[in-house]
């Protein structure tokens, strides 16, 4: 042990050496090489995000869970975080500037939430994520053009019964710190696993894991032939026409008994949790029971807000907004001549056949025309250079939320798609159609995407590896307060514009906002309240729209993910109050188009780094020099730009 301490720190003292003397002097040199090396390792320890984002140079690896592997990814990122210190900032532009607090905050935050490592992070499934929700998204992210990808397919199969038996060990080890606060025999079950002395529970509930074992019953269910994993074998292989028909028949030979071994793994792994894992769930709703559980609860909302906020000041946050937005709701209602609650009106609703399409093919027009005939023709009002990305409306594969967005590839080969739940087609309310598209389409995710696609953001910034929501806070962050702020402040922005047709769109709109506001109180109750699962599901039925079921499955969720539904209200107010100042000091000079490049176009971050960047721009504002900025069309305004872009570039060729 003491000589293994030697070599690393004697491996360390060299990688500083190289360092020192790498550091060119150059900021931007220096910081875009940094970000750059990160980001490749990103890529190599994180192999199936890299599949997905269409690297494939570690198509033959899968994503490991040790722990072990954690430490490792401790100590690079230390590294990583050193050579960035040794980086002059004196002379960064303000681009630079940016990017390099963007990427200490994203260290930093890795680093912090080491600590809760064997928190969430020992609990790698959940009824919301893992590979066993739809393996289908796992293959279709592969490509199979060469017998290379096939080769390299066929080990990514070989290699996952040993990545499930790592998931069975991290939940071995859950279990194990939650049974030897109670049962020191239980150390024995157990002798292989790490014997660390914290007497912690760290399961998950049961309502976190009870759908697991169905979900991994619809995978093994199948025959091999059957299999999502045999989908490559069956049809695209034929299309390889570097494999003769011997070959072909060797490769799906193997595939076969790999995928033999994958659904074996996973038999075994749901038997683990039906027998071993469930029994000895936590009985608590809320992780503020554990030994220090309520300071994991605050670092789980800080990694989420991306700010100091304490549980009980995001509390009174919400219930005042809930007041509110209630308070505006019942105003329509008085409007309407409606005595009972918004509740009671919603209720009414539902049964009110106007409301309602009958069909899933109508209901997905019914969104496209949104789009396109009602909400698209706003956008130069609100936002200029308005990226050209493409967007799809399509069928949700599985039941879900009412909405849901997948973003596209930045070179728009493929679009950015608005899935949109089409399972119970007469469920699903008109009046409140607006608002989902609203923040799922453009206004909100599908416009925020396009502008970071087109923005000069470091490869780090632009691909952020939106999963793992388990791991939180010992984790990457992906900044979801700005991202899902975004996105509800989006829903607020088609009032501004006259986007909602009548009242009962409008109380679809607040509907979705108090819908937000009630998560904060609910959240916050839970884990750091300490409230139980049926008194939140009665809270927020009180005050929302939707039906029991769907308020069940929204509580079970806050239940398995502490702090991550906070970020939605939270990073809308601060947009909110961001503009205020703005509109405040710039008076007259204010224009909603500036201000909203300066919120895109600078891409995801923390909160407190987004304010630093509005007031900056605040300080240093200037109004546009165009005449007809705010009053063009937009065709025109492209055009002006394309012909000043020409210009410049003719110039510099005289």
């Amino acid at each position: 042990m003491k000589i293994h301490r030697i070599v690393e720190a004697n491996c360390l003292f060299l990688f500083i050496q190289c360092i020192l003397g790498q550091v060119s002097g150059d900021s931007h040199r220096d910081l875009a090489k940094l970000s750059r090396t990160f980001y490749s390792w990103r890529l190599e320890d994180s192999p199936e995000f890299a599949t997905h984002l269409g690297v494939y140079k570690y198509n033959d690896k899968l994503d490991s869970f040790t722990l072990p592997q954690q430490d490792l990814r401790k100590g690079r990122v230390e590294r990583f975080l050193k050579y960035l210190h040794l980086i002059n900032t004196t002379d960064m532009d303000r681009s630079d500037w940016i990017n390099y607090q963007i990427l200490e905050d994203t260290l930093q935050t890795f680093l912090d939430g080491y600590k809760w490592r064997l928190y969430g992070g020992l609990n790698p499934m959940n009824f919301l994520e893992g590979n066993h929700i739809d393996p289908y998204v796992e293959v279709a992210a592969t490509p199979f053009d060469t017998m290379g990808d096939f080769e390299n397919f066929m080990v990514r199969l070989e290699t996952k019964p040993q990545q499930l038996r790592d998931y069975e060990l991290m939940f071995r080890e859950a279990i194990r710190l939650k049974h030897t606060f109670h049962n020191v025999s239980v150390l024995r079950d157990y002798e292989l696993m790490f014997r660390e002395a914290i007497r912690l529970k760290h399961t998950f509930h049961n309502v976190s894991v009870i759908k697991v074992p169905e979900q991994i019953g619809r995978i093994v269910s199948r025959s091999v032939e059957h299999s999502t994993y045999y989908i490559p074998f069956d049809y695209v292989i034929y299309g390889i026409e570097a494999m003769d028909d011997a070959k072909r028949e060797l490769v799906k030979e193997r595939g076969v008994k790999a995928i033999q071994k994958v659904l074996d793994g996973y038999k075994r792994l749901k038997t683990f949790i039906e027998r071993e894992y469930l029994p000895r769930t936590r009985p608590h709703w809320g992780v503020g029971v554990w030994p220090e559980g309520k300071d994991y609860y605050k670092a789980c909302l800080k990694w989420h807000l991306s700010t100091d906020m304490s549980p009980e000041e995001v509390h009174r946050i919400g219930l005042s907004e809930v007041e509110r937005i209630s308070g505006r709701m019942q105003e329509i209602l008085r409007q309407q001549g409606f005595a009972g609650s918004f509740v009671d009106f919603f209720v009414k609703l539902r049964t009110d056949p106007r409301f309602h399409n009958n069909t899933a093919d109508q209901l997905l027009s019914v969104y496209r025309s949104i789009i396109t005939d009602r909400i698209e023709p706003k956008l130069p009002e609100l936002f200029k250079n308005i990226p050209n990305m493409p967007l799809m409306v399509e069928k949700m594969p599985n039941d879900g939320p009412g909405g849901q967005y997948i973003p596209g590839s930045e070179d728009g080969l493929r679009p950015g798609v608005f899935l949109v739940n089409l399972n119970r087609p007469n469920e699903t309310a008109t009046f409140m159609m607006m608002a989902i598209t609203l923040h799922e389409a453009n206004l909100g995710h599908h416009l925020q995407s396009s502008y970071a696609f087109k923005a000069s953001l470091p490869d780090f910034r632009r691909n952020m590896e939106f999963s793992r929501y388990y791991q939180v806070p010992f984790h990457f962050p992906f900044y979801t307060a700005y991202v899902e702020g975004w996105a509800l402040y989006a829903e607020s922005l088609g009032e501004e514009v006259g986007l909602y047709n009548d009242e009962y769109e409008l109380l679809g709109r607040y509907s979705s906002e108090i819908f937000r506001a009630c998560r904060l109180v609910v959240d916050t109750g839970i884990h750091y309240y300490g409230w139980d699962r049926e008194y939140a599901i009665q809270y927020m039925l009180n005050y929302t729209t939707f039906a029991r079921n769907e308020m069940e499955i929204e509580v079970d969720r806050y239940i398995t993910w502490p702090g991550q539904s906070c970020a939605y209200k939270i990073g809308e107010i601060k947009i909110k109050d961001l503009r205020k100042t703005a509109e405040e000091k710039l008076g007259d000079r204010f224009d909603i188009k500036e201000f909203h490049s300066v919120v895109l176009e600078n891409g995801p971050m923390p909160l407190r780094i987004l304010e630093d960047v509005v007031n900056n721009w605040i300080k240093n504002y200037s109004p546009p020099t165009d005449p007809c900025a705010n009053h063009c069309t937009t065709p025109s305004v492209h055009f002006l730009s394309l012909c000043l872009v020409m210009f410049s570039l003719i110039k510099r060729t005289l």
